[in-house]
């Protein structure tokens, strides 16, 4: 991916540059559903790559700069996604817990929060005066957060607190555009091979836990608002 970023960053200003006085912009919000793929949603517990992450929501900006009235144009987007733990998973860990300590365990587990910022290239045909389709391609990065997790036995409470992560992310899809002003969009994002790391407290003591990689791929379903 660090390959594709030098000349995918020239080609966007080349593009950018070659502009002619044509120019519009403008701005949309989205909303929707965010499915995790692959290891991100798997809930294997015996699967050390498995994330275990249910179906969650994203929401998000998008910034669009129109080159020319051909449909080319350059977007920049945030998004904010979550997702929690799926059910199935929280009850395993549960079960092997109390089964090793031999009492219960109640589990307050984490959820994963991704932030991608991603820019790059759009393009949009209009189809008839109703409707256009478009397509964005683009590259930048996530930022994720794995929240607070704590685990009680028997009264006694650990708490595991992870670092904020970041990693070359890049997002692909497209959908429709309605009436210029309703967007229908499905996008993969591709956010990275995560390095978590974090720290465990138990009992006034803290120890360092060991980085686990999370490979995190999510499909969002998307409807917004153009203004």
């Amino acid at each position: 991916m660090k390959k594709l970023v030098t000349p995918f960053a020239a080609i966007l200003i080349a593009i950018f540059l070659s502009g002619n006085a044509y120019s519009q912009s403008s701005f949309s919000i989205h909303a929707g559903p965010a499915f995790p793929l692959a290891d991100f949603g798997d809930d294997d517990v015996t699967d050390e790559d498995a994330a275990g992450a249910a179906v969650g929501f994203n929401l998000g900006g998008k910034y669009l700069y129109s080159l020319n009235d051909k449909g080319l144009g350059l977007y920049l987007d945030a998004g904010f996604i979550l997702n929690g733990l799926k059910k199935s998973v929280r009850d395993d860990l549960e079960d092997a817990l109390s089964e090793f300590t031999g009492a219960d365990v109640d589990i307050a587990a984490y959820k994963y929060i991704n932030i991608p910022v991603t820019a790059g290239l759009n393009y949009t045909f209009k189809a008839n005066e109703q409707i256009s389709l478009f397509g964005d391609l683009g590259i930048g990065f996530d930022f994720l957060k794995v929240t607070r997790m704590t685990i009680e036995v028997d009264g006694e409470e650990m708490e595991a607190n992870y670092d904020l992560s970041s990693h070359l992310a890049f997002k692909l899809g497209g959908g429709l555009l309605i009436q210029d002003k309703y967007i229908v969009g499905l996008h993969y994002n591709g956010l990275g091979n995560h390095n978590v790391k974090g720290e465990m407290k138990y009992d006034g003591v803290t120890e360092d836990l060991e980085g686990s990689d999370l490979k995190v791929d999510i499909l969002t379903l998307t409807f917004g608002i153009k203004f």
